[in-house]
């Protein structure tokens, strides 16, 4: 297998220093334990830097795979080209195990590598919190690079609102021979609690590989996908698309991180009903090194997109996300990132509650949501509009330090929990008043069964400066961020 390597890209580690720090007069120091790398008692870096070797085996993934292919954590492999799991296929992935995808130019096709779960297959991809699965490029250490590989589409059978669609972006001549005249790219049906499989403690890092000129994939797309898919503590990083998009279906997320990726963090399209709390976005203040996106939201929600064929069974189907607890941040809290925070428009509902957004331009455009939309007991802040109605308990600041955030824009340690000294009397607004209302789902199968009741609002508890992890869910080993300079 020949391997063509990149020229070394020069990442260039940052860190901004939380307004806090200024703080030096308090009898319980903050700064003390927090530098601008992100510290306390001990060095926070180590939390986030996945050091783990590869395997010396080798194996190499291509074109279909058919009945039951298990990988294991004592070999590497290789995506080269499009691999398709067929209908009626399962593909378990072994806790632990990498997987890399072969950049364009090494591809025995000469297409970008990709995995597509088809309608009808299964991905059982369980990861455990020392031992993530790792979607990652080909390329060493600062070689990488967005856009080194496809990315993961998942196709299921649940509701969508457009009539026969194809997941965008995968022309025909991409896909496997042996699904010659079938509907290889279709996604939806009518099961709501469709079962595509599980992915828990999984990492999609630097996808988003152009497939066709104009057309790049997601991290982790998502068609059709319905509620009885399990999907938990999942990483996209480095994207050069978006980072996770649900066209259609049910399924439900919980624990979900999107860092420094081009596009939108989380899009919603062509009907998707599905329940999603704790989650955060960060985008990468790097621009001048990463170009991205020039309309990068945080959340972009549409009812129907392109193409639209109208019609069917679930034509009236809404797009309606029910969102609680989630953390999305732009740029730095000195210049805002291009895009929105949030954006509900075409018709699109939903509910957005309990939740974070800042470092934007605006920090939400919802001119054309649906009525029933529900936005409500966030806190935004905003550069030059709110964009939002004075209205339903959101609270709107032109500061970009009133969340009293740990650091949330340090680069190789981010820390989005929110800051409490009672002894100094230093309380984030972030600490209490969650709320329940509307936190559900009415169609059969598309809901969490309960959200869990935090007593704070966005995606990450209190930081009471007495431990780097503590009320921290992307601690325990699963996710990085440092992609780039990571070992393996």
């Amino acid at each position: 297998m020949k391997i063509q390597l990149k020229s070394t890209g020069i990442y260039l580690l940052f860190s901004f220093l939380s307004f806090f720090l200024c703080l030096t007069s308090c009898k319980k120091d903050f700064s003390a334990k927090n530098s601008a790398n992100g510290q306390f008692n001990r060095s926070t870096k180590a939390l986030y830097t996945d050091g783990r070797p590869v395997p010396t085996v080798v194996q190499t993934l291509s074109g279909l795979i058919t009945g039951t292919r298990s990988l294991s954590n004592d070999t590497l492999y290789y995506l080269n080209g499009p691999v398709f799991v067929d209908s009626l296929a399962t593909l378990n992935i072994e806790e632990g195990t990498f997987i890399k995808g072969l950049d364009k130019p090494n591809t025995t096709s000469g297409f970008a590598s990709y995995l597509v779960v088809r309608r009808g297959g299964k991905i059982f991809a369980d990861g455990t919190a020392t031992e993530p699965i790792v979607f990652t490029s080909q390329y060493s250490a600062n070689s990488r690079n967005e856009g080194d590989w496809g990315g993961i589409v998942i196709l299921g059978q649940a509701p969508v609102n457009n009539v026969r669609p194809k997941i965008e972006g995968i022309p025909s001549a991409q896909i496997p021979a042996a699904l010659s005249g079938k509907d290889a790219i279709g996604y939806g049906g009518e099961i709501e609690n469709d079962n595509s499989g599980r992915l828990v403690n999984v990492r999609i890092e630097f996808a988003g590989e152009v497939i066709t000129d104009g057309n790049e994939l997601n991290g982790l797309t998502l068609g059709g996908v319905g509620s009885g898919t399990t999907l938990d503590h999942i990483q996209v990083s480095v994207g050069a698309d978006d980072a996770f998009e649900f066209f259609g279906g049910s399924v439900n997320a919980t624990n979900l991180i999107s860092y420094f990726n081009d596009d939108d963090d989380f899009d919603f399209d062509q009907g998707y009903e599905g329940s999603i709390q704790f989650a955060v976005a960060q985008k990468d203040p790097n621009t001048s090194l990463y170009p991205r996106s020039s309309n990068p939201n945080g959340i972009e929600s549409n009812n129907v997109t392109s193409p639209i064929i109208t019609g069917g069974t679930y034509s009236t189907r809404i797009t309606n996300p029910i969102l609680s607890n989630f953390s999305i941040l732009g740029d730095t809290t000195t210049a805002p990132s291009n895009g929105t925070g949030t954006v509900f428009r075409a018709g699109s509902s939903g509910v957005f509650k309990n939740s974070v957004v800042g470092g934007f331009y605006a920090g939400a455009n919802l001119g054309a949501a649906a009525g029933s939309l529900v936005y409500s007991n966030n806190y935004l802040h905003y550069f030059t509009n709110n964009g939002y109605p004075s209205s339903g308990n959101t609270i709107d600041n032109t500061d970009p330090n009133f969340f009293l955030l740990t650091a949330p824009y340090n680069g190789t340690a981010p820390d989005w929990r929110y800051i409490t000294d009672a002894i100094n009397g230093i309380f984030s607004p972030l600490a209490s008043g969650w709320n329940s209302g509307s936190l559900t789902v009415t169609h059969t199968g598309g809901s969490l069964s309960s959200f869990t009741n935090t007593g704070f609002v966005g995606a990450f508890g209190e930081n009471d400066g007495s431990s780097a992890t503590t009320n921290r869910w992307d601690s325990t080993g699963w996710a990085s961020y440092t992609p780039r300079t990571n070992t393996y």
